[in-house]
């Protein structure tokens, strides 16, 4: 990645980019942006509000999204989910990311994590990861991933990996 690439929270201020970000996934057929790309302002404040531990989907901790932009333009997403709760431990895990469909390969979701990693993350955090998806393996495994077990989620009708990730430079106590 080049260093040009910025990672921060999502502010109000990246709605105009969150708009293009949204067509260009929704268009690629990613499920959450599926139901983003009808209202992508709407989604974004709710994003926001999340956050703050505001308006939440039931059952989900205060969540709180984070961008790589270049230039301007959202690259990848990330979402970091503060606090435990049943979903995180037995499928969702506390970390979801996903990078632009044209910018995919490129770097964006591992500069994201090992960003999230350096300057956000305090204590060990779980991330899964459907078992097929060879990129997100290869990029959890890059940010020192600690395998942990393999689970099957019958909602998505997969295989799930289960990985801790830790702060850069954690030491356990």
């Amino acid at each position: 990645m080049t260093a040009t690439i910025v990672c921060r929270a999502a502010q109000r201020a990246d709605a105009p980019a969150y708009r293009r970000y949204v067509a260009e996934c929704g268009e690629a057929g990613l499920p959450l942006y599926q139901v983003a790309q009808f209202d992508p302002d709407g989604w974004l404040q709710s994003l926001l509000h999340h956050a703050e531990g505001h308006q939440l989907p039931m059952g989900y901790p205060p969540t709180t999204t984070y961008f790589a932009l270049e230039k301007g333009e959202i690259l990848g997403a990330l979402r970091l989910r503060h606090g435990d709760n049943p979903a995180t431990r037995a499928w969702l895990g506390h970390i979801g990311y996903e990078t632009r469909p044209s910018r995919r390969g490129e770097g964006v979701a591992r500069t994201l994590l090992l960003w999230l990693q350096q300057h956000v993350l305090t204590s060990p955090v779980l991330i899964s990861c459907d078992e097929t998806n060879r990129a997100s393996l290869k990029i959890i495994e890059s940010a020192n991933g600690q395998w942990l077990d393999r689970r099957y989620h019958a909602g998505d009708n997969c295989w799930v990996r289960f990985y801790r990730i830790s702060p850069s430079g954690w030491q356990p106590a």
